[in-house]
């Protein structure tokens, strides 16, 4: 499937850009619409559309049933005739989840990937469930106080998406208020303890999206990460869960469903610059599953992806600093921000112990399965990277032998001409010249 810009990026400006009306509650009988309300159910039936035709839409059908089914299973009857609950998951790796006025709940795969077992996923759309039965983006339609400028700078900056959702339509996308969010996390819980489902997984989403990887503020920003705090909304559910049954938890069966929907994210962290967080997930994964080479080469991957970065402990971190490292990222390219990191020796070293890391990775990798050839372009590309031209040369010609048809078999050929030409030179050309 082909990937899109991620929506989190939409996420970030309309966070700020949406302003807070007044306090507002939920409606949780019929809410007939009013005039300009009918174009809120009509958008948000356009979004879908314009979701599946710019391929976001993850169709994987045994994630896509196990989503419905939850959902399914948590949503009361509606009590109006535009709603319908519909439930789906979109191919980005933040970690969020929202819901439109018409009944549809979108779930990411970043998300998804994230959490443990089906009880967690449960608590998630319980949550989304209640903002659309509580008919939150009406009621914040209607009590907004008109100074909400979010759609004016998503159509003027990002076109798509941003095009295509009102005013109305932006709140139910990028956060609703504190009280509607509160409310949808209290009345979460007397769903959850109907349900077969385990209620104390509700405080345990928090603490999963509490953790900060990458050091920065907000915590890549979405609904969830925001409103309210995450720390007081595991600590106020954990107290409202206390003492609640044992219930479902599923814990085999979601894991079998959804282990490509993590390795998938873990590849798209990566890409998207966010290595530390594609770490921590690769090497909770290879732990659970010591046996798959894939999950090791992932984890190279995540570490070749660290570059000059150096490990995060993020306890030690203030608030300042984490909004002091938002601003770096926002500020600088990746190329900027490592090399300015490689100018200094922490940098150096930092590059030189993550490679090592990804090296010790791919050769664990080979010992589980030493036909697995994408380890070996992992080892080339280590070996690159620390001045290793003649190892860098025995790896590529060892991952072509093992994957001959591989799609990216003619850039790996350009690189062995390079490495050729340049141990030729040094007269030690013996290992490249099989590239050809």
């Amino acid at each position: 499937m082909t990937r899109k810009a991620p929506i989190r990026v939409l996420m970030a400006a309309a966070l700020v850009c949406v302003c807070a009306g007044a306090r507002a509650e939920g409606v949780y009988g019929p809410v007939p619409l009013k005039d300009k309300e009918h174009r809120l159910i009509e958008e948000s039936r356009e979004l879908n559309g314009h979701f599946a035709r710019q391929s976001l839409l993850y169709t994987d059908p045994r994630v896509v049933e196990l989503v419905e089914s939850v959902g399914r299973s948590l949503a009361p009857p509606p009590t109006d005739d535009y709603i319908d609950y519909r439930f789906f998951v979109l191919r980005d790796p933040s970690p969020n989840a929202f819901a439109l006025p018409n009944g549809d709940i979108y779930l990411h795969t970043g998300m998804l990937a994230r959490l443990t077992d089906a009880a967690q996923l449960a608590a998630i759309l319980a949550h989304e469930i209640n903002h659309v039965a509580g008919h939150h983006s009406i009621v914040n339609f209607r009590s907004a106080n008109k100074k909400i400028v979010a759609s004016m700078v998503l159509t003027g900056v990002f076109g798509g998406v941003g095009s295509i959702i009102s005013t109305g339509l932006s709140a139910s996308m990028y956060g609703f208020s504190r009280e509607l969010e509160q409310e949808a996390d209290d009345r979460a819980v007397p769903l959850m303890l109907a349900s077969p489902y385990d209620a104390r997984a509700l405080p345990e989403i928090y603490d999963i999206l509490a953790r900060d990887y990458e050091g920065i503020t907000p915590r890549m920003p979405t609904i969830w990460s925001t409103h309210p705090q995450l720390e007081a909304r595991a600590e106020r559910t954990r107290e409202q869960v206390a003492g609640a049954p044992s219930g479902r938890r599923d814990t085999a069966e979601f894991d079998d469903i959804v282990f490509p929907v993590r390795t998938m994210t873990i590849r798209d962290y990566i890409q998207d610059d966010y290595p530390r967080t594609a770490v921590a997930l690769a090497e909770d994964l290879a732990a659970r599953y010591p046996e798959q080479p894939e999950l090791e080469q992932l984890m190279g991957d995540a570490w070749a992806a660290m570059g000059p970065l150096t490990e995060l402990d993020e306890t030690e971190l203030s608030n300042r600093e984490r909004m002091r490292n938002a601003n770096r990222r926002v500020a600088r390219t990746r190329q900027e921000r490592a090399a300015q990191l490689l100018a200094t020796p922490e940098g150096q070293a930092a590059l030189r112990e993550n490679l090592g890391r990804a090296r010790a990775a791919y050769e664990r990798a080979l010992v589980l399965d030493a036909s697995y050839a994408p380890a070996h372009r992992g080892l080339g590309e280590v070996a690159e990277r620390l001045d290793e031209p003649r190892a860098a040369a025995a790896a590529y010609v060892e991952y072509l032998r093992k994957a001959p048809d591989a799609g990216d078999r003619a850039v790996i050929v350009a690189r062995l001409r390079t490495l050729r030409d340049r141990l030729r030179t040094e007269g030690t050309s013996d290992v490249a010249t099989t590239s050809d």
